[in-house]
Parts: C-alpha cells; structure tokens; sequence
C-alpha cells in the first residue's frame, strides 16, 4: 500500500498566525522581525503595528501586516474576486492561474499556514538566530507558510531580495530562482526548481543544505518537504516527505484503489495545509476527503515522493 503518513510530528497547541506572532512579540520582543527595502520592524514592533492599525509603507511588510489585521477582525483575505460563498474555515483565498490562462479561485485556511511553517521550522530546526531570505509575492500561499516558519522560530524574515546576510534562502518566485547564483554561506535553500537546477546548485554550494519539496496551488506551502536525515543525494530526486499532519496516497487511476511502494499513480493528498475547495465549486477535485493532485508519482521505501521529470516540469511551467 503507498501510503505515507506524518502523524508524529509534535507542533503544541492549536495555532493561528495571530497567535504564533503573540508569542514571537513575548519570547523575541527586540530581535529584527520582519523587513523589506523600507521598513525593519523588530517582533515588538510587529505586533505593535498590528494593534495600532498603522500602516508599516507600502512594501510586502506593510502589506503582510494589513492581511493580518484583516484575518484578525475575522474577515476573509481575498487576492481574487470570488462569490461570498466560500468553503467553511476560509479565511484565504488565492488565485491559481493554470498554464492553460484559465484561474481558479483557492480556498485556505490561515491556521493550517501556521501549522505547516510551524511544522516546517521544526523539521529545519530554525532558530531566532537564523534569518530568512523569502523571495515571494504576499498573494502566493506559500509566502503564508514561510512567514509562519519565521513567526514559530523568532528567525527574521527578510523580504528585500538580499541574500547577503541570510543563513536561509526561500526562493518561490521564478524570476529569483532563475536569477539566483550561488551563495556558499547560507545554511539551507529551497528552490521550486527542477532537478537539474537542484543539482547543479547542490555542487556549487556543497556546504549548504539543499531543500526539496512539492508546493501546489491547492497547498499552503510545502506539505512534503525534504527531511535532514536524507542522504543528499535524495534531495534533487525527490520531493521529499509529508509534514506532520499530511497525508499522501498512491492511487491507480483506473480502478480507484491505492497502489503499492515504486508503482506509479495519482497523488492523493488530504490534511493540514491542503485547500478546503474551490470558491463556487463545492466537491470539486475531492473524493473520501483526499485532494487528487492530477499527478502521476510513487512513494520510495521511505515514504519519499518520487515525480517523474515530465511531471515536475509541468509544475514549473503552471499548474
């Protein structure tokens, strides 16, 4: 049966983004928190300027700071026009452009952003001391999962595009990873790159520990990420294994039924940090509460995806 499951993973008690920066504001009042070409806001700062209402500019802090002000009073946070009925638990919406020009309208939940970056900084084990570089636009889910991973550690975040002082890279953006070059200094790196680009940035920067994972549009980050405890030679060839919460199943398309481990099949997700619907689509893309992905992969002996390369370029291109 190809099934891989985390369960195991440990995050405390239910979270939100409201909550994780609550607690940020407390255990790392004076550290720099969040900053971009404009503004440098310590964790105290942060939650000061939240309360206030106060615009932090007109940069991604400003306009990060805004959609939690908004998801605080309880409204739903839409970076696309959609009908008002919404799945329950939406409080994101998201536009997913598909490579075909057609756009759906993705419905998440901002505590599931929480437990997937929460998740994340553990697998990672991110400190205060870290400081992540995130190249990412506010509308793009995954930029919820990574500020999440800086709001759960304390690590700063750094949305100005400059790697320098980074120990973390986070590069969602295409234009970034396209324009990235090497950086021996950062401790880690996540690409949304093909595996050839994953390896050829693996042997520029052997010191750094590369990061691999599978982010979807229906996703709020990297459900699967690559775990520490795998050989580096995994990384690029793999998309790595679900975070704690996350369920992946094997399907067959024909028949329905879940195949076993190195078989080829649909990817089947269902937990923490996977969409609740599409806005004025009830039930679409779902069967037994699992999302069908629509890709074709396998599960290795250790619960790692496998996607074949025709798949990952689709992915790359536009989903």
């Amino acid at each position: 049966m190809a099934t891989a499951t985390n369960r195991m993973q440990t995050v405390g008690e239910h979270r939100t983004l409201s909550t994780l920066l609550d607690r940020a504001a407390e255990r790392f009042a004076d550290r720099p928190a969040l900053i971009d070409t404009t503004t440098s806001l310590t964790w105290a700062e942060a939650r000061d300027a939240l309360d206030a209402g106060s615009n932090a500019g007109d940069g991604p802090v400003a306009q990060a700071l805004a959609a939690l002000a908004d998801l605080g009073r309880g409204e739903v946070v839409r970076f696309i026009d959609v009908p008002a009925d919404v799945p329950p638990r939406t409080d994101m919406v998201f536009a997913a452009t598909r490579a075909d020009g057609t756009v759906d309208a993705v419905c998440h939940s901002s505590a599931d952003a929480a437990h997937i970056g929460t998740a994340l900084a553990l697998r990672e084990q991110v400190t205060p001391d870290d400081r992540i570089a995130l190249a990412a636009a506010v509308s793009n889910p995954g930029f919820w999962s990574i500020l999440a991973v800086s709001l759960a550690s304390g690590a700063t975040l750094d949305l100005s595009g400059d790697m320098a002082q980074a120990t973390t890279g986070w590069l969602i953006d295409p234009d970034a990873v396209t324009a990235y070059t090497p950086q021996p200094h950062l401790k880690r790196l996540h690409l949304r790159a093909g595996r050839e680009r994953l390896a050829e940035v693996a042997a520029a920067q052997p010191g750094t520990r590369i990061v691999n994972g599978l982010s979807l549009p229906e996703t709020i980050g990297p459900v699967l990420s690559s775990d520490p405890r795998d050989p580096a030679g995994t990384i690029a060839t793999t998309n790595g294994r679900p975070l704690g919460g996350v369920e992946v199943m094997i399907v067959d398309p024909r028949t329905g039924m879940d195949v076993i481990l190195y078989q080829t099949g649909e990817v089947w997700l269902r937990g923490t940090g996977v969409f609740l619907g599409y806005a004025g689509r009830a039930g679409a893309g779902f069967t037994d509460r699992f999302f069908r992905t629509g890709l074709l992969g396998h599960l290795d002996s250790e619960g790692r995806l496998v996607l074949p390369k025709a798949e990952e370029d689709a992915l790359l291109s536009g989903w």
